[in-house]
């Protein structure tokens, strides 16, 4: 598919970055989205 070296190290790279980014992104959405108030936080049990 790739006949040169740099077009292969350019792939790669990229490849490495897009990965990167997905596990980052991953690790990190998951944590921005807990840090908001739960709804069962904010309402109370009426008896």
């Amino acid at each position: 598919m790739f006949n040169t070296t740099i077009a292969r190290t350019v792939a790669a790279t990229l490849c490495t970055i897009v990965v990167s980014a997905t596990c980052v992104l991953g690790a990190v959405g998951p944590a921005i989205a807990t840090t908001a108030t739960p709804v069962a936080a904010t309402t109370a049990i009426v008896a």
